[in-house]
């Protein structure tokens, strides 16, 4: 369960990393990021794993900027979650999405967008037995 909960945490960090170029820049230029984080050796599957390494390419790429992107992507992972940002702009972003992941897998926070085998139960409603 806990590599589920992981795997479903690097998903949720890439889908709002993906979101979040796209709601800045458009899709063009989130499909470019995506190429030249493969160029990188970072393939669009190891973005959530490897999101440490997604920062130092953007850094390279946009220059201190880089920052802003990272940072509003934690603050739509943390929202994703429904946990509150208590973070500034400067605090390290990377302690913030490790003390998240360490929050999700303490807690079992599911993010918001993420249908699970339990919650389906209640989508589907009841099943009648006859």
């Amino acid at each position: 369960m806990r590599a589920d909960m992981i795997e479903t945490f690097q998903g949720t960090l890439v889908q709002c990393f993906s979101q979040t170029i796209e709601n800045l820049f458009g899709r063009p230029v989130r499909e470019q990021l995506i190429r030249i984080l493969a160029e990188h050796k970072i393939p669009r599957s190891e973005i959530g794993a490897r999101f440490d390494d997604v920062a130092r390419v953007l850094s390279e790429v946009f220059g201190a900027s880089s920052r802003l992107l990272i940072f509003k992507t934690v603050v739509e992972l943390y929202e994703e979650y429904s946990v509150r940002v208590t973070f500034g702009f400067y605090d390290s972003l990377k302690d913030q999405i490790l003390y998240l992941r360490e929050r999700v897998l303490a807690d079992i926070i599911k993010p918001r967008h993420s249908p699970t085998i339990d919650d389906s139960i209640y989508i589907t409603g009841p099943r009648s037995i006859a």
